[in-house]
């Protein structure tokens, strides 16, 4: 996925939402050779509920300058995409009988599918979020010091991913644990 400036405008419009969160998610599932299904009506009422989100609590918070940060924001999209769960099913690309088989799966691509495997929509929730923020973080001047390394662990994914799979988990406390991350 490719995040450009302004993606949290631009992903406002329902369509470029659709493009963008498609792309990453392909992307993400891609890199252990598995493709997503995605719920085109699940990701639209994701979208719709959080942009509703965003609307509720800019009133609420009459003394914005510059309205919500993207902590925020990414908080409460990473909450509504794992709560509608917009990824329903995940092919393995390996099994395809057109093609050889190809090269076999490393180490690593074995480890990422299992998580995905239990935690998919999670993942993608949270890291498509996570990416957002970490992009805003570099670009700010001077850049966040901590955006620039920050590397969560694959222990930190998974514990994360059976935090939000298993726990009740608002937008506000996703909005913290973003801000969080990139403290210095």
């Amino acid at each position: 996925m490719l995040i450009q400036k302004g993606v949290l405008d631009a992903i406002q419009d329902c369509d470029e939402f659709l493009r963008s969160f498609c792309s990453y998610a392909e992307g993400a599932l891609f890199a252990c050779r598995l493709l997503p299904v995605i719920s085109t009506p699940r990701l639209i009422e994701s979208h719709g509920a959080w942009k509703n989100d965003l609307s509720r609590v800019g009133t609420h918070e009459p003394n914005l300058d510059d309205g919500l940060d993207h902590f925020k924001r990414c908080g409460h999209l990473a909450f509504w995409l794992r709560r509608m769960g917009p990824i329903v099913e995940a092919i393995d690309t390996t099994k395809n009988l057109a093609d050889s088989a190809g090269y076999p799966l490393s180490a690593d691509e074995l480890e990422f599918r299992e998580l995905l495997l239990g935690y998919c929509n999670e993942y993608i929730a949270f890291d498509y979020a996570f990416q957002i923020c970490k992009y805003y973080e570099l670009g700010k001047v001077p850049p966040s010091a901590r955006a620039a390394v920050i590397a969560p662990s694959r222990e930190y994914y998974h514990s994360m991913c059976h935090f939000l799979k298993y726990k009740n988990v608002s937008p506000h406390a996703m909005h913290l644990i973003f801000k969080s991350l990139f403290l210095a």
